[in-house]
């Protein structure tokens, strides 16, 4: 899977992590792929511990290397309204605590996922960009196809 440009990298992280802060931010960093970090996995207890922030996230292969773990969160909630899933249906679960574990690239849903995260960059930069008279400015985001269904529908057009 071809990695974005910076370019690209910058617009995919405008449309679709909340905040004018974390848009500036994000759009200064480079794509670069993180390998795995020797800290431990973040499990789900540790990720929604309220009052502090959440542990920095590994194995980034799609965002920014210096995406913190609440630009993830963010991120992550906006993908669970868009598809109507809750974590698990990305990511693995570990078989000794039983929960979600973040980094592991086990389930093959979340490699998907990094696909349609590349696939709705490139619609935002390729083409509704270059968009000649373009009368809206609403990005495409998960939740334009799949509207808070796991799996969009097909489309039926209605018969005359």
């Amino acid at each position: 899977m071809p990695r974005p440009s910076a370019r690209s990298a910058a617009l995919f992280s405008a449309t679709l992590l909340p905040g004018a802060l974390v848009c500036a931010f994000l759009a200064a960093q480079a794509p670069t792929a993180q390998a795995p970090a020797t800290q431990a996995p973040a499990t789900k207890n540790q990720a929604s511990q309220p009052g502090g922030p959440h542990p920095t996230p590994t194995n980034l292969k799609v965002l920014p290397k210096g995406t913190t773990g609440d630009q993830v969160d963010a991120l992550m909630r906006q993908y669970n309204g868009d598809l109507g899933v809750e974590c698990s249906f990305c990511h693995a679960q570990n078989p000794t605590t039983h929960e979600d574990d973040y980094p592991s690239d086990g389930n093959p849903e979340k490699e998907q996922a990094r696909y349609m995260m590349y696939m709705t960059a490139d619609l935002n930069e390729k083409y509704l960009n270059d968009m000649p008279d373009r009368r809206y400015a609403d990005p495409i985001t998960c939740g334009t196809c799949h509207r808070g269904k796991d799996h969009p529908s097909v489309f039926v057009p209605a018969t005359k």
